[in-house]
């Protein structure tokens, strides 16, 4: 057999290190997302470029870009790290079908909502349970460097998604959230430049969607101040600091909020999310299956009856996936 041999020092986690940087365009954010230093990161990679004996990102530019050479590997990798992460799993399932470990990633406003609830109802499912909440882009890092087996976001996100399982959870809309004692009109429109608007991160589904639908509609408001956090934002305005677009789920985990601010539907303009669950094809056997019903379950029997009950003109606008 001819051709370049593997260093005996070499370690598979430069792989999963070298796509994470390339995923984040940055070994700064790449550092973030592995609890790793920035040094680390680049250290691993220049290992890894030693190895190629290739240059594998352009680092004149800004975000990193890679090379010809960095999207073979890139390519190549991505392949080499799901087969790695499915003999693991096929070699230490035990005979009861009980997975070693399920690492599930989803945003904040359902992490706090279903993964407490999912355990509890399906706790048998894998030895070890890691359930993590985040952005976007550290959301789709891990599931794209194997440090998460299924993914949890907006429908939109996974489209470029390949070899992968899909399963629509729910879908929901939009709402308005208004200070208490808010003096404008509590609806969608330009009076309402009057006031701050709340905004979530770019980084977040949330805040893009959001951010999208506005420029839709042609609406404008100053930008003054935004939260990644769900609780954060849902205070803010409970504070009377401004107002908010969020979703009922967002909502829902936030202890007291409905007593503190006035929730309202989008009329005009309204829009809404579609929540999607991918897992690698042929990877987890049926636990993907089996934890989208509970997530349909949890949000049937215990999460949409309490905010119909708190919102009656929500009823019938929560909407479980049937695929």
């Amino acid at each position: 057999m001819s051709g370049a041999q593997i260093p005996h020092n070499f370690e598979f986690r430069a792989l999963q290190v070298f796509v994470t940087a390339a995923e984040q365009g940055s070994m700064t954010q790449a550092a973030k997302v592995l609890g790793l230093t920035q040094s680390g990161v680049s250290q691993i990679i220049a290992g890894l470029e030693t190895t190629v004996g290739r240059q594998l990102f352009d680092r004149s530019m800004r975000p990193i870009l890679m090379t010809k050479a960095g999207q073979v590997l890139y390519r190549q990798s991505q392949k080499i790290l799901g087969d790695l992460q499915n003999a693991f799993v096929e070699a230490t399932e035990s005979d009861s079908g009980e997975l070693p470990s399920l690492n599930i990633a989803m945003p904040e406003s359902l992490a706090n909502v279903l993964g407490p609830r999912l355990y509890r109802r399906k706790a048998d499912i894998a030895k070890f349970w890691r359930i993590s909440n985040g952005l976007l882009p550290e959301q789709r890092a891990k599931f794209n460097t194997h440090a998460a087996d299924v993914l949890i976001t907006e429908e939109s996100n996974t489209s470029d998604m390949i070899d992968v399982e899909r399963y629509n959870v729910f879908t929901e809309p939009y709402v308005l959230i208004f200070p208490k004692e808010f003096k404008l009109a509590q609806e969608l429109g330009p009076h309402l430049a009057d006031s701050t608007l709340i905004r979530f991160s770019l980084r977040s589904s949330v805040g893009r969607q959001t951010e999208t639908q506005l420029g839709r509609l042609q609406l404008k408001f100053p930008s003054q101040i935004e939260f990644d956090s769900v609780v954060g934002h849902a205070s803010a305005v409970a504070y009377g600091l401004g107002w908010g677009i969020t979703t009922p789920l967002c909502l829902f985990q936030v202890p007291g909020i409905f007593d503190q601010i006035s929730v309202q539907p989008i009329v005009r303009g309204k829009f809404g999310r579609r929540m999607t669950m991918v897992a690698r094809k042929q990877m987890l056997g049926g636990a993907p299956r089996t934890l989208v019903e509970e997530c349909r379950s949890i949000l049937a029997q215990e999460v949409i009856p309490d905010l119909v009950t708190k919102l009656p003109w929500l009823d019938g606008l929560i909407a479980l996936g049937d695929d």
